[in-house]
């Protein structure tokens, strides 16, 4: 009798939060592991099936970087990757879609779906614009990274439609270029982007890792909290570094746009989405624009 007075209590101390959850709205940006995984994938699914059922508004932006770079290697093409950004030639970007719209998409529309959750798959190419980008190294030289887009703006009104009929959109990330061409967009920096003009009221990345790390060869050095001045710091001294950069800086952007928090968590953990947003916060990393003393 005490453990389900124990859970009912659980329920009673959520009310606060599921109060100031309804009708907001949280972009989701899935990937790591967590999408390959199908004991990950329920958990993260089913968070997002109970958000629907209390009145929250949830918007998904996907990865695919382990099936896209399977998919490669069975090509014959090597991945190259500059600062966390893949380089993609005209083969790649074929497989790029291929990969995003033809099997990552689908699936998890058919996996949401079956946890009874109203769902469309969007090409982003319907949700972003950009223009090929010329990336800036961190040793200051200008890299052409192929078919790789900078978003220039979002076509947040076929999103919008899409919320408000009660549909969780899931969005691949790509965008629509000059002349009609498909640019792959990194998935961090195109949920970070959409969360922003939609003013989201959370943006969470769900990876395979506890967040950003001190140490990365040590789960648990999570970094609770982090500003724009230590993550600054954290780049010269090299414990922000690869996939981590384009993540750190949209994080920001975001919070610069209007997003009120901003977390990234581990996928891996069971219901970490609603642990996060109704139980116990200190999950993961939150990232901030400025902490109180600075």
């Amino acid at each position: 009798m005490e453990t389900i007075s124990a859970k009912a209590q659980v329920l009673a101390d959520s009310l606060p939060r599921l109060r100031a959850l309804k009708n907001s709205l949280v972009v989701i940006k899935y990937g790591g592991s967590v999408i390959d995984e199908t004991i990950y994938a329920d958990s993260i699914l089913t968070d997002v099936a109970f958000l629907r059922q209390i009145g929250v508004s949830v918007a998904m932006v996907h990865g695919g970087g382990k099936a896209i770079s399977g998919k490669m290697r069975e090509a014959g093409v090597v991945p190259k990757f500059v600062d966390g950004l893949r380089v993609t030639d005209k083969k790649t970007i074929k497989i790029v879609e291929s990969v995003l719209q033809g099997t990552i998409n689908p699936q998890i529309v058919k996996q949401l779906n079956a946890h009874g959750v109203h769902t469309s798959g969007l090409s982003g190419k319907k949700a972003f614009a950009a223009k090929r980008l010329v990336h800036e190294g961190t040793s200051g030289q200008k890299v052409d990274l192929g078919f790789v887009g900078d978003i220039t703006s979002v076509q947040k009104k076929n999103v919008e439609a899409l919320l408000k009929k009660g549909i969780v959109p899931v969005i691949t990330p790509l965008a629509l270029g000059s002349g009609n061409a498909t640019l792959n967009i990194n998935a961090d920096v195109a949920a970070a982007r959409l969360a922003g003009e939609l003013k989201a009221s959370s943006l969470l990345f769900l990876s395979d890792v506890n967040g950003l790390l001190e140490d990365p060869q040590h789960p648990d050095s999570t970094i609770s909290r982090v500003s724009q001045t230590d993550i600054q710091g954290l780049i010269k001294t090299g414990v922000i570094q690869a996939g981590m950069l384009p993540k750190v800086d949209s994080a920001l952007n975001a919070l610069r746009k209007g997003v009120k928090r901003v977390k990234m968590l581990n996928g891996q953990m069971a219901h970490c989405i609603l642990i996060d947003l109704m139980i116990d916060s200190r999950l993961g990393t939150e990232v901030v624009l400025a902490t109180e003393n600075q």
